[in-house]
């Protein structure tokens, strides 16, 4: 698939870190469920935009789905289709730079990230208490995911050495008039 727009170039995307769950909320495209009426709502066919819900005019969420998946259509609130498209997988790389004062200098991380490291990153350093055994998250994806904190020294303190240079004089004069 290299360079046409594949789903990768010449490196097979590994698994994603979700703990080998299909989706990374256990929701399949189409179910149709959603955070909006918590518990019913998380049901599938419970979502705010479902036909099953009684205050939805239409279901948009399994009209979506089918269009990716048309085998949807047969059961829409049933078991996702094995032959759909699944959410197991990594997809491009991408490149990613940390630029902070806490930065380690001149190092590379090997380990695997994804768009979801910053959001595991940020529950950990955040939005988690020091004697939580666990951390807060949104779905299985970020739960598992890598949180980049190989990628910087918070025991020292922060590198104070970014050369910064003379700011220039104004290019105009900026005397009201």
């Amino acid at each position: 698939y290299d360079e046409h727009g594949g789903y990768y170039d010449h490196v097979t995307p590994p698994e994603a870190r979700q703990g080998h769950a299909r989706t990374p909320d256990g929701i399949s495209p189409g179910q149709c469920a959603d955070l909006s009426n918590p518990p019913f709502s998380q049901q599938a066919g419970g979502g705010a935009e479902c036909a099953q819900n009684p205050f939805s005019t239409e279901d948009t969420s399994a009209k979506d789905a089918e269009l990716l998946c048309p085998a949807l259509a047969a059961n829409p609130t049933g078991p996702y289709p094995p032959e759909c498209a699944s959410f197991d997988q990594l997809g491009f790389r991408v490149p990613f730079m940390a630029v902070s004062p806490f930065s380690k200098p001149h190092y590379v991380s090997h380990t695997v990230g994804d768009h979801t490291s910053l959001l595991a990153f940020i529950e950990k350093r955040f939005l988690s208490s020091e004697d939580e055994d666990g951390r807060l998250y949104l779905t299985k994806r970020d739960q598992y995911a890598h949180t980049l904190e190989d990628m910087f020294d918070f025991e020292g303190s922060p590198s104070l050495n970014t050369p910064v240079g003379r700011a220039l004089p104004p290019a105009s004069d900026c005397t009201p008039q």
